[in-house]
C-alpha cells in the first residue's frame, strides 16, 4: 500500500483523490478488523510517540491540525492500515486524526469508502455463491 505523503490540506475538496484513496484501501476489504487492529497498535508511528516520544499538541483547527497528522503520519507503516481500521469502526463520527487525515477530511473519504465498500463486499459475496 502506498504510504506517499499527500497534500491533505488541498485533498479535502478533490472528490477524484477520495476516490484514488478509496480504491488503495480496497485490498484491506479482506483483513479482519482484529488483524488491522493488532497491526496499527503494533506499528503505528502515533501510538509509539504517545507511548515513548514527544507527540505534537493539537490546536482543534483544520488547517494545523492536518499539517500535523501529515507530519505525525509520513513514514508510517501502516498509515492506510489505521485509516481503513478507523473507516470501520469510527465511521463518520470518528475524531481526532487517524491515516494522516482530521475528521473532515475523513468524513469526506468515509461517504466514497462505504459506497465502494458495499459494491466490493457484494461482489465477493457473488463470487463466494457461485464458487
Amino acid at each position: 500500500m502506498a504510504n506517499e505523503k499527500r497534500d491533505s490540506a488541498n485533498i479535502h475538496s478533490d472528490h477524484s483523490a477520495w476516490e484514488q484513496m478509496a480504491d488503495e484501501l480496497d485490498e484491506l476489504a479482506v483483513v479482519p478488523t482484529e488483524v488491522l487492529a493488532d497491526w496499527v497498535t503494533a506499528r503505528g508511528r502515533c501510538l509509539w510517540e504517545l507511548t515513548f516520544g514527544d507527540p505534537p499538541e493539537w490546536t482543534g483547527e483544520d488547517e494545523p491540525d492536518r499539517e500535523l497528522a501529515t507530519q505525525m503520519c509520513v513514514g508510517c507503516p501502516v498509515r492506510a492500515e489505521c485509516l481503513e481500521l478507523e473507516l470501520r469502526v469510527g465511521g463518520e463520527q470518528s475524531v481526532g486524526v487517524w491515516g494522516a487525515l482530521n475528521e473532515e477530511d475523513r468524513r469526506a473519504l468515509h461517504a466514497v469508502w462505504a459506497r465502494r465498500r458495499r459494491f466490493l463486499l457484494e461482489a465477493m459475496t457473488a463470487e463466494e455463491e457461485r464458487s
